[in-house]
């Protein structure tokens, strides 16, 4: 489908100019929601407490004295499972959270090949129309 310039009205515009507003409100809302995204992951039944900011980033450690009964290596695995149990509870809610404001979390790329034509398709009519309304246009 191509853009017929000539029947863009300034009503459409304006319509254009105010859906534009509320998406980058709703981005701006979306963003909010994002960075207060706190993951948790768990370890050795729970004695191991791993909180994650939005980012995925590591920002506190919580160790029950009685893990440190652990062995070195059984505790760093569970300190491991914890981080990647908080930083994967980020990654679902936020994927949940885009699901929720109808942010697709991928693009298909045919998809995206198929609307950059009608937007090249769009934009050449337009110059062309454009042309036909320029000075000195049709006189020679």
């Amino acid at each position: 489908m191509l853009l017929d310039p000539g029947g863009i009205s300034p009503e459409d515009l304006e319509r254009v100019a105010r859906e534009a507003d509320e998406a980058l409100r709703r981005l701006a809302g979306l963003q909010e929601r994002v960075n207060s995204i706190r993951g948790t992951g768990t370890g050795a039944d729970g004695m191991v407490v791993v909180g994650a900011d939005s980012s995925g980033r590591i920002d506190s450690i919580q160790l029950n004295p009685r893990v440190m009964r652990l062995a070195s290596q059984d505790l760093a695995g569970e300190l491991l499972r914890a981080v990647s149990g908080a930083q994967d509870d980020c990654a679902r809610q936020i994927h949940d959270l885009m699901g929720e404001a109808g942010v697709g979390t991928s693009v298909d790329p045919a998809a995206y090949e198929a609307m950059e034509r009608q937007v090249n398709d769009a934009h050449t009519a337009f110059i062309k129309e454009m042309e036909r309304f320029s000075p000195g246009h049709g006189q020679g």
